[in-house]
């Protein structure tokens, strides 16, 4: 039978009660439950994975509970640190991600919190240093700025000043600011949320009006964007530049180029920038009201579906089970005064840098910003920043990975040279007959580590940690080695507040994604449509627990088809779990999919948008490899349309008929070219991440004798991508034909 749902506890309860943590509770005990002293001791004594043995976890991570197999699905697996019940956060004292930052302030106030590169007034170029705001500063500026956007919006709405019944969104690129803002929304139980640039004005009116939010924090380069949606937004009052302004420019904003003066509910609206609403709060001090388990945190958009993305409302409780699943398996690498730093690189709009943003802000480390947002900036300030760890997409690791090879190429090292010798670790090099390791060999290898590491600003480095899509082992292994760097690569969704599954760094080559994290238990459930029998070890993974969320803001139906009357969320993922408890994803239930920068694209929506765009195809057959970062596609051509269109600039196109003419345009890469880029003009609707950057063309490609469409024309995704499988490959091989790949 189903176990009934356990009951949760906190993680000092699991180290207090367990005896295999016997000798990490003897260290607490002269400290007060509960204190400061007690918090940070259990801080230094994790990770737990290290109880009794760090041997013995990697030996089993996950295992599954006694008789809890039902027909249709396979067995519970719960963590092994904690297999008797999932921890719900680190410590009653600590119920919201805002109290562990307040413990952080108190313990460490003049630590580097949050730093950026300045810009030189003169040179107008940015300093080769990052400067830093301690915690104790960054902690004082988000009371008054909380204060300030509480007192802007509640004088608007008539309501008293301490009202915090309103979400705050944010339209910005990575920066001090955007964690200033989530941390001032936190001090007083603000909801925030946050607009993405890659999903279109359409998408950011949608959110603004759904939430109803009275406050948008925006960057200065997006000026233009929210005056052109000002109109359609219902509910706003409160406009704050999150960059400087000067006192012209805030006029010319609040004059001529506010396109309306009130919002729907006759609220007056008007512009400020952030310096101005943080002495504002100074001035009036509205007293901080922290957060609770049950506060929402933030209102996380996912791009995951067709249409307009769904809401997941994330608790407290959610960010608090996730920070306590991180620090139970991660080393906060402090060492005395040296704490951790990271660069902030993955978009905070995505919830997987929030929930190292909560890691880093919970044990003292400190978080550098981009000096410019866009990922060709990543090596420059790395070199700079020289952070102890950092986390990646996929295409970022093969874009390292891609660096490395050429430079290594550059000095005169075969490529026979380097891949035999970074075959494995200078750590895991076996010995030879005397048992002692080869010096030559190991110190030629430490010289390449210290190289390619100085190549990538990775001086420091202790890991780097991988998610949102999947990456190829042999990158990992490359890296591993080249590096001399633990890599780690974790699994979630925004319905888990990012990782609930860390692989660690022993276990790369399995290719799994590790086991599942003490704040939740999983199970897999058979997909026999598909072909995928849980009880034979592979089906959906569902997954529930304090981690977990419990809605979509709302979206009922959405809720309930997606979470069961148990508590079960199903995922979408199709995993099998190995004889350790590690996971491995393999599929996916939906006829969605992710790319490597962690871009959901929903393949029918690319379509409709092309073949009701563009009178050139009549059939487009979208397909994404989860290793690559764009789409390619097989289209069927409207023949006279295409020569009509092309034979203006090509005209030995104009004579050719059927097979002749695919053959000419598929064999000749400046006519594709040409072609593409008038299918891509034509779709406004797309982003670029949802465009094809590589097509085959045929006549008709997708028929229903060939088994490739249905009767009523829809598309079978299986046997399209098996049917085209060297048409696609060879599509990949002949690269984007939109873009140029580098790094």
């Amino acid at each position: 039978m189903l176990p009934a749902k356990s009951k949760y506890f906190t993680l000092s309860d699991l180290v207090e009660t367990d005896p295999r943590y016997a000798s990490a509770k003897a260290q607490l005990s002269p400290y007060e439950r509960g204190s400061d002293e007690y918090l940070l001791k259990l801080m230094e004594l994790c990770p737990l994975s290290h109880y009794p043995s760090y041997e013995e976890y990697l030996a089993q991570q996950a295992a599954p509970v006694p008789d809890s197999a039902e027909a249709g699905y396979g067995p519970i697996y719960r963590n092994v640190l904690s297999p008797e019940k999932q921890v719900s956060c680190f410590d009653i004292s600590l119920p919201s991600f805002y109290h562990h930052f307040l413990l952080s302030t108190r313990l460490w106030p003049k630590n580097d919190c949050l730093g950026v590169r300045p810009l030189d007034p003169t040179t107008g170029k940015y300093k080769d240093h990052y400067e830093f705001e301690s915690y104790e500063r960054i902690e004082e500026r988000s009371r008054h700025l909380g204060s300030g956007i509480m007192s802007l919006v509640n004088v608007k709405r008539c309501k008293p000043l301490n009202t915090n019944d309103f979400t705050v969104a944010v339209l910005s690129h990575n920066s001090l600011e955007w964690v200033l803002t989530d941390l001032a929304c936190q001090a007083y139980s603000l909801t925030n949320t946050a607009l993405y640039d890659t999903l279109g004005p359409e998408t950011s009116e949608y959110i603004m009006n759904l939430t109803t939010a009275p406050a948008l924090l925006f960057a200065k380069q997006t000026i233009s964007r929210v005056i052109s949606i000002l109109r359609n937004l219902k509910y706003v009052n409160t406009l704050i530049c999150i960059d400087d302004l000067s006192d012209q420019e805030l006029h010319v904003l609040n004059t001529s180029l506010l396109s309306k003066r009130h919002n729907t509910r006759g609220e007056e609206i008007s512009f400020h920038c952030l310096s101005q609403v943080e002495k504002i709060g100074e001035i009036t001090q509205i007293p901080t009201s922290p957060p609770n388990l049950e506060s929402i945190y933030t209102i996380s958009f996912t791009s995951g579906t067709t249409g307009l993305p769904k809401g997941v409302s994330i608790p407290q409780r959610n960010a608090t089970a996730g920070l306590a699943g991180a620090l139970s398996i991660f080393d906060r690498g402090a060492t005395g005064d040296t704490f951790m730093k990271e660069i902030c690189f993955l978009p905070l709009a995505h919830i997987l840098q929030r929930q190292f943003l909560s890691f880093d802000l919970s044990t003292g480390g400190a978080l550098g910003f981009l000096h410019e947002p866009h990922p060709m900036n990543l090596v420059e300030d790395l070199k700079i920043l020289k952070p102890e760890y950092v986390v990646l997409v996929p295409r970022i690791l093969t874009r390292f990975e891609a660096a490395i090879k050429q430079a290594l190429e550059r000095l005169g090292i075969k490529k026979e040279a380097y891949e035999s010798l970074l075959s494995h670790s200078p750590s895991a090099s076996p010995p030879d007959a005397t048992g002692a390791k080869s010096p030559d060999t190991t110190a030629f290898h430490q010289n390449l580590i210290r190289k390619t590491r100085n190549l990538l600003g990775l001086d420091n480095c202790k890991f780097l940690l991988t998610g949102s899509a999947p990456v190829s082992v042999e990158t990992l292994k490359f890296l591993g080695s080249a590096l001399g760097v633990q890599l780690r690569q974790g699994y979630g969704l925004t319905e888990s507040f990012a990782g609930m599954c860390f692989g660690e760094s022993p276990d790369i080559e399995t290719g799994s994604v590790g086991p599942t994290s003490l704040t939740c238990e999983l199970r897999l459930k058979s997909v026999n449509f598909m072909g995928y029998d849980a009880t034979k070890g592979k089906g959906e993974v569902q997954m529930r627990g304090p981690q977990i969320f419990s809605g979509y803001f709302k979206r009922p139906e959405e809720t309930k088809n997606a979470i069961d009357d148990e508590g079960w969320f199903s995922t979408g993922d199709v995993a099998e779990i190995d004889e350790r408890g590690l996971l491995r994803v393999v599929d996916r239930v939906k006829n969605f999919f992710k790319m490597s920068q962690g871009e959901y694209i929903a393949p029918e929506k690319v379509e409709n948008i092309y073949i009701s765009s563009c009178p050139l195809v009549s059939q487009v057959f979208a397909y994404g490899d989860s290793y690559r970062s764009y789409l390619v596609g097989v289209v069927g051509i409207d023949e006279e349309a295409v020569k009509g269109t092309l034979g203006q600039k090509h005209g030995s196109l104009t004579p050719l008929k059927g097979e002749e003419l695919v053959f000419a345009i598929n064999n000749n890469v400046t006519i594709k070219k040409d072609l593409l880029r008038l299918l891509n003009s034509s779709c406004d609707n797309l982003q670029g991440f949802e465009k094809l950057h590589n097509i085959h063309v045929g006549i008709e490609p997708l028929t229903v004798e060939k088994d490739l469409i249905t009767p009523t024309f829809k598309i079978k995704r299986s046997k399209a991508s098996k049917f085209f499988e060297e048409t696609l490959t060879r599509l990949y091989d002949e690269g984007s034909l939109i873009r140029d790949e580098r790094l």
